[in-house]
């Protein structure tokens, strides 16, 4: 007796039509999700670079003022005449401090002409179509000063050194209620965008003790 042997036979020979647009879609949805998930992390890059900029910027303002603590007149600012937006002019100040002896108010003043070209990254430019665009500072930016002398002394107390600028993503305000406001509120409208870095720090001209 000859034993028979039947071969079963697929009926499915590939991928339907169905099948194959079921496995573009989810191809999509999965190469959606990570262009997303990279614009995310590109934008929060972004924004620590531009808070630790912002903090080195404001350390560097106290540094200076530490070496010309004379100066602190001229230092002190307030919040009615912020740097950034080339509020001090694109020209350098005819004293400019790095190749001739200035005063200590000179040396205020170019120190704060030259931090508002550091916050407003002057020194990095992109020219297209004949406009120049700053590249390297903040968004937005304003820099004020605050200084509130302590023990009748005249050059020696409290110093507040602050940047605002303007962030990518919708938060709550940097800036608490009653907080202080370089007059940012002109420049940023929505200010769940505003966001804001603050030095606090005790200054001492040694020549008044």
């Amino acid at each position: 007796m000859i034993a028979t042997r039947h071969k079963k036979i697929s009926r499915q020979q590939g991928f339907t039509l169905i099948e194959a647009l079921i496995a573009f879609l989810i191809l999509s949805v999965g190469l959606l999700g990570i262009v997303s998930l990279q614009a995310m992390a590109k934008t929060s890059q972004h924004q620590a670079i531009q808070r630790t900029r912002a903090v080195s910027l404001a350390d560097a303002l106290v540094e200076r003022i530490r070496v010309n603590p004379a100066g602190i007149v001229t230092y002190n600012i307030g919040t009615a005449a912020p740097v950034g937006n080339a509020s001090r002019g694109a020209t350098e100040p005819t004293e400019n401090c790095r190749d001739a002896a200035c005063t200590p108010v000179e040396l205020a003043t170019h120190d704060l002409w030259a931090w508002e070209q550091a916050i407003d990254g002057a020194m990095a430019t992109i020219t297209e179509g004949g406009n120049t665009t700053n590249v390297g500072g903040l968004s937005s930016p304003r820099g004020c000063v605050l200084f509130t002398p302590f023990g009748g002394r005249a050059r020696s107390g409290l110093l507040t050194v602050v940047i605002q600028w303007q962030g990518q993503r919708s938060s709550t305000d940097g800036v608490a209620a009653g907080g202080v406001d370089c007059a940012t509120v002109a420049v940023i409208p929505d200010l769940t965008l505003r966001r804001q870095v603050a030095v606090n720090t005790f200054v001492v001209d040694e020549t008044e003790f």
